[in-house]
């Protein structure tokens, strides 16, 4: 059975690359863990209606912006939707930017304990290097293992350290992964790559035209539920809120939301790269090799 999959950082194209697939042969099940948000289609560039009733996406959409999810749960999330689409003879075609909860699903996650939302406050109010030597004391396997530099996993393994559990234990394998349970799965994986001044671009050209909308809609969630809420942690919404505020003009704003976006397509690249599962792709030869697979 094959199982395509199209990762890609921000702005590089992965919605307009849905649009030229057959949707009588596929269905998106999108895995991007900002554009579940109802209230955010702006903001989180979601598929518009008209690009959703051309062909079918799962799993965009359909949280509001004080709801939370995680890896797990949207994991399931994605093997219902798998299950649906394949028991009507369609290919399921994985496509995202949040390499996080693509790894998650194919390959499982680390068997964690809950972690207490007052723990996980405290750790994200640490600085970084508090951090770094919290988990040197507590769990110095895990601190060898990790990147120095790396804010969120040094933080989220000083989490599970501190409800007691070593990080360098929980680990040593993941469980619940897709691939796992079905093993006659073969993955056609890719990323989209672009020359980076190119991408950075078309991030600088999507910034504009989302800049006003992006106003419009953090205005809307802030006055449903206040400025605090999970959806408004999302990437750019910071910026949004302060010039809401007061704190910087409309340039600030354009400019601050534009290099966020670059930064974060820098980390995504990093990230896919480094991705057994997926190798890079140009635009169009992702279109040609996708609109051509053919199922098994």
């Amino acid at each position: 059975m094959i199982l395509p999959i199209l990762g890609g950082p921000t702005g590089s194209g992965k919605t307009s690359l849905s649009q030229v697939l057959d949707p009588k042969r596929f269905e998106i099940v999108s895995f991007d863990s900002r554009q579940v948000y109802r209230d955010l289609p702006v903001g989180t560039t979601a598929p518009t209606p008209q690009e959703s009733s051309t062909i079918r996406h799962w799993l965009v959409g359909f949280l509001n912006a004080n709801e939370a999810i995680n890896a797990n749960q949207f994991s399931l999330l994605a093997r219902d939707a798998i299950l649906d689409i394949q028991s009507r003879g369609k290919i399921p075609f994985l496509i995202g930017g949040t390499g996080f909860y693509l790894r998650a699903f194919l390959l499982g996650m680390y068997p964690v304990p809950n972690v207490p939302k007052e723990t996980k406050e405290y750790v994200l109010t640490l600085p970084l290097e508090e951090a770094r030597g919290l988990l040197q004391s507590k769990d110095p396997k895990a601190m060898e293992a990790l990147n120095e530099q790396d804010g969120y996993r040094i933080k989220r393994a000083l989490e599970v350290v501190l409800t007691g559990v070593l990080w360098s234990d929980v680990s040593k394998e993941t469980v619940g992964g897709y691939l796992a349970d079905h093993p006659d799965v073969t993955l056609v994986g890719h990323w989209l790559d672009w020359p980076r001044e190119i991408l950075y671009q078309r991030i600088n050209e999507r910034v504009k035209e989302i800049a006003t909308g992006m106003l419009a809609e953090t205005k809307e969630v802030v006055s449903l539920y206040g400025s605090d809420c999970p959806g408004l942690r999302t990437l750019g919404y910071n910026f949004a809120l302060a010039f809401l505020n007061g704190m910087i003009d409309i340039n600030t704003f354009i400019e601050q939301l534009a290099q966020s976006h670059r930064n974060y397509a820098k980390r995504q690249i990093t990230w896919f790269k480094k991705e057994s599962f997926l190798s890079p792709i140009s635009y169009d030869a992702a279109v040609q090799l996708y609109t051509n697979i053919e199922q098994r």
